[in-house]
C-alpha cells in the first residue's frame, strides 16, 4: 500500500511540474560565445526553466541532437556551453 502511495503522489507532483513543450517555429541563427555562428533548427525543444524556477521570459534550448560532431568529433565543448550557459530563443521564433 505504501509503494502504490508513493507512485501515485509522484505521478501528480510530476504533472503539476510539467510545463507546456515549446518548440522554435524557423531556424534561429546568432553568434555564441566564441564558437562563431550557431543555428539552432527549426522544431527544436525550449524550456521557460531557470535556476530561479520557471521564467516565461526566457526560452533557452532544451534539446542539443541537432550539434553535430565536426570531422568524426562531438562537440563537447559546445553542447557543455549550451547546457551550462544557455541560449536563450526570442519569442518571434517560437
Amino acid at each position: 500500500m505504501i509503494l502504490s502511495v508513493g507512485y501515485i503522489s509522484f505521478t501528480v507532483l510530476l504533472i503539476i511540474k510539467t510545463t507546456t513543450m515549446k518548440k522554435t517555429t524557423k531556424d534561429y541563427t546568432v553568434d555564441f560565445l566564441n564558437y562563431g555562428k550557431v543555428t539552432v533548427p527549426k522544431g527544436t525543444p525550449v524550456t521557460s526553466n531557470t535556476a530561479c524556477g520557471i521564467d516565461e521570459n526566457y526560452n533557452f534550448v532544451d534539446s542539443f541532437c541537432w550539434v553535430k560532431p565536426i570531422d568524426g568529433v562531438p562537440q563537447y565543448g559546445l553542447i557543455h556551453d549550451l547546457k551550462h550557459k544557455g541560449l536563450n530563443v526570442p519569442k518571434e521564433y517560437l
